[in-house]
C-alpha cells in the first residue's frame, strides 16, 4: 500500500508539474508535436486540389493552432539563434524520421520567422474573449508545398488547457510511471507472498496447534524465518504431545496405588481415621481426573465439524435437568457452527456445573449477533467480587467460599472452559448478573463458519 501510494503521488506530481508549466513559443516550436502536425498537414495538402486547400486550412485551424496557405512565407525568415535552432530542429526531424523522408524537404524549403500576432491573424478570431492578450509575440514556421505555395503554422506561448495538447504531452511519462508501478507492485507482491503464508501458518499454529510446513520461498531472510518456524512448530507439537502422554500415563498409573490404598483404608477399624484417609484418596483421584480433563481441554487434536449448536447446548442442559437440577435453555434454532463439538460441549458443561454448584441452577441462552455467536450461562447465586473475576480462569484457583465449601472443586473447570474457547478463536468472560449472580459469556466469531 505504501509503495502504491508513493507511485500514485509521483504520478500525480509529475502530471501536475508538466501541465502547469507554461511553454514558451520557442520551446513549443521545437517539440515533436508541432513537427508531426506540420508533416500531417503537408501530407493532406499535397494530395488536395488548390481549390480545396483553403477550406481544409480553415477547418483544421484553432485558436492555439492556426494554419494558412500563401504564395510566399508568412514573414521573411528571421536570422536569430532561436530561429536557427528551430529551423535545424525541423529539418533534422523531417530528414531522420523514416516515415517522413518522402517529404524531401531541405533548408531552402523551410522558413522560420519571429512575428507579432493580432486577433485578425491566422485563426486567433476563434479564441474566447480574454483567452489571449493581443498583441502576442510568437513564431511562424513556413514549409513549401509541392505546388510551390507555403504552409504556415503559428506558434505562441502555450498554457495548460483541459483538452489542450499540453495535457497530452504528460501522457507518455505518466504511462511510464504507471508501467513501472505495476511491475514494482507485482515484484513486491511476489516478495511478500511467502511472508503472508508464514503469517497465516503462525495464526493457525497459535490458535489450533495445526502443524503444516510452510513452503520455503522468497528472500533469504524470509526463507530462514520459514525454515526456523517449521522446525519450531514441529518441536512444540512433539513436546506438547510428550507432556500430554506423560500426564495421561501418570494419571492412569496412579490409579493402581490409589485403589490399593483405598482397599487398605477400608480395613482400618477406627471409623474417623478410615473416613479421613478415604476422603484424602478420593481427593487425589479428583485431582488426577481434573488434571487430565485440563490437558484434554487444552488439546486441539479433535477435528472440527459442523454441528447444530442449539442441539448441542440443549443436550447438555437436558442432562442436568434429568439429574434434578434447575437448568433452563433458550436459544435460536438452525444455528450451525464449525467447531470441536466434544470440547465445546465440555466448556458449556463446566460453566453450567459451576452455576449449579454455587447457585442451585442456571439459565442458558444462545444468541446470534451481527458478527458473533454468544452463549450465556446465568445464575442468581452469590456472584464473584469484581476484583477477583480476573483470577478465576487461572488453573487451581478457587475462591475462599468454594475452598471452604464441601461442593468446592479443584479450580480447573473455568480454566478448561477458557482453554477450549480460546482454541475456537473465541473469548470467555465472567461479569456480574444484575441484580444478583454471575453471568459467564462465551463469544465465538463467525469466521469459523457459522451459518
Amino acid at each position: 500500500m505504501v509503495l502504491f501510494l508513493a507511485f500514485l503521488a509521483l504520478l500525480v506530481g509529475s502530471t501536475v508539474y508538466q501541465i502547469t508549466q507554461n511553454r514558451s513559443a520557442e520551446e513549443w516550436a521545437k517539440s515533436d508535436y508541432v513537427t508531426k502536425t506540420i508533416a500531417v498537414r503537408l501530407l493532406n495538402l499535397d494530395r488536395m486540389r488548390p481549390e480545396e486547400m483553403q477550406g481544409f486550412v480553415d477547418t483544421a485551424s484553432s485558436c492555439n493552432e492556426g494554419f494558412s496557405v500563401t504564395s510566399e512565407p508568412y514573414s521573411p525568415a528571421t536570422e536569430t539563434e532561436v530561429t536557427k535552432d528551430i529551423l535545424q530542429f525541423v529539418v533534422t526531424y523531417l530528414e531522420t524520421n523514416p516515415n517522413l523522408k518522402w517529404l524531401d524537404k531541405s533548408v531552402d524549403d523551410i522558413s522560420v520567422a519571429n512575428a507579432t500576432f493580432t486577433k485578425s491573424d491566422f485563426a486567433f478570431d476563434k479564441c474566447e474573449p480574454g483567452q489571449i492578450d493581443f498583441p502576442i509575440d510568437g513564431i511562424v514556421i513556413s514549409v513549401r508545398l509541392k505546388t510551390g505555395e507555403w504552409l504556415n503554422l503559428s506558434v505562441t506561448e502555450r498554457k495548460f488547457e483541459i483538452g489542450g495538447e499540453t495535457i497530452y504531452s504528460a501522457i507518455p511519462i505518466d504511462l511510464f510511471f504507471f508501467l513501472v508501478g505495476i511491475i514494482a507492485l507485482f515484484s513486491v507482491r511476489r516478495l511478500t507472498r511467502p511472508l503472508s503464508r508464514l503469517t497465516k501458518a503462525v495464526s493457525r499454529f497459535g490458535t489450533n496447534l495445526e502443524v503444516e510446513d510452510v513452503e520455503e520461498s522468497g528472500p533469504v531472510d524470509i526463507r530462514n524465518a520459514i525454515r526456523r518456524f517449521n522446525a519450531m512448530q514441529r518441536e512444540v507439537r512433539d513436546e506438547v504431545k510428550r507432556r500430554t502422554q506423560m500426564l495421561a500415563s501418570v494419571g492412569h498409573d496412579i490409579r493402581t496405588p490409589l485403589t490399593a490404598l483405598r482397599v487398605k483404608a477400608e480395613l482400618i477399624e477406627n471409623d474417623e481415621t478410615r473416613e479421613e484417609i478415604i476422603a484424602s484418596i478420593e481427593k487425589m483421584e479428583r485431582i488426577t481426573a481434573s488434571a487430565l480433563d485440563y490437558v484434554r481441554g487444552e488439546s486441539r487434536s479433535e477435528p472440527k465439524q459442523y454441528v447444530d449448536l442449539r442441539a448441542l447446548i440443549e443436550s447438555e442442559c437436558s442432562e442436568f435437568e434429568e439429574l434434578g437440577h434447575r437448568v433452563y435453555f433458550n436459544g435460536e434454532g438452525d444455528l450451525h457452527y464449525h467447531c470441536r463439538p466434544v470440547a465445546l460441549a465440555r466448556a458449556v458443561r463446566n460453566l453450567i456445573d459451576n452455576a449449579v454448584k454455587y447457585a442451585g441452577g442456571a439459565d442458558v441462552e444462545l444468541i446470534k449477533g451481527d458478527d458473533c455467536i454468544e452463549i450465556w450461562v446465568l445464575d442468581k447465586g452469590p456472584g464473584i467480587p469484581e476484583d477477583q473475576i480476573v483470577e478465576i480462569f487461572d488453573p487451581f484457583t478457587r475462591l475462599s467460599e468454594a475452598r471452604e465449601s464441601e461442593k468446592g472443586g479443584l479450580g480447573l473447570g473455568l480454566s478448561i472452559a477458557k482453554a477450549i474457547v480460546d482454541g475456537h478463536d473465541g473469548t470467555l468472560r465472567c461479569e456480574p448478573n444484575e441484580p444478583k449472580g454471575l453471568r459467564a459469556v462465551i463469544q465465538l466469531p463467525f469466521v469459523n463458519g457459522a451459518a
